[in-house]
């Protein structure tokens, strides 16, 4: 099946292995993302929201959610709207694509330098999929967000071959999504944190030289 996406899911069983867990711990980074649940989503949201947790935690990433889905809780959380790359990315629910494809469950949006800190989910295409039936929606929702998110740190071309960044779900996918085994590789976490902190550095380093050029 065509998972047109661009870019969440708990773990249900099973350990890490302690040296991934050392790693991912030695070179942790945090992420911070808002959430606007414009398709006004039930409570799969929060289940969805612990299975990315857990996938971006296997890669490296803590993750701390900003609840954006109402004018209230906005304004509550002053920070939904503090939208960066790459150390606060947004993901959007709608209903639906508006030209893609049927089976396109999420796009983020990059510029031509891979930089980029916009995604969408189409819950209710990903609800309505044939892949639901294999996987529980909320948690079919967590793998696609955590997809989406792995697009906006990887960068452009970051499709795989197959694994959750593979840009077509296929029965394996599907089987080991439903069975909370579907996670970046090694070498895609590595990538990750490299990049986060390289663009981090990047940024701090900006103000920085401009403050020297001024000669403040």
């Amino acid at each position: 099946m065509l998972l047109g996406l661009s870019i969440l899911s708990v773990l249900l069983g099973g350990l890490c292995p302690q040296r991934t867990l050392a790693q991912a711990r030695s070179s942790s980074v945090s992420l911070t993302v808002s959430i606007f649940n414009d398709a006004s989503v039930p409570q799969s949201v929060s289940v969805a929201q612990e299975r990315a947790v857990l996938i971006m935690h296997r890669a490296g990433i803590s993750l701390v959610w900003l609840d954006c889905g109402t004018p209230e809780n906005r304004a509550r959380n002053a920070g939904c709207s503090a939208i960066s790359f790459p150390q606060h990315p947004s993901i959007r629910l709608v209903c639906r694509a508006g030209l893609a494809g049927q089976d396109t469950f999420g796009q983020s949006f990059q510029d031509a330098a891979g930089a980029g800190s916009y995604a969408v989910v189409y819950f209710r295409t990903l609800q309505t999929s044939k892949a639901a039936e294999v996987v529980n929606p909320g948690e079919l929702l967590g793998h696609v967000v955590a997809h989406e998110l792995g697009h906006l740190l990887l960068g452009l071309n970051s499709h795989s071959a197959n694994g959750l960044m593979s840009s077509v779900w296929q029965a394996s996918e599907l089987r080991q999504a439903s069975q909370g085994d579907l996670f970046f590789t090694g070498d895609e976490g590595d990538r990750i944190r490299s990049r986060y902190l390289i663009a981090s550095a990047r940024q701090k380093k900006t103000p920085e030289l401009l403050q020297a050029s001024s000669g403040n």
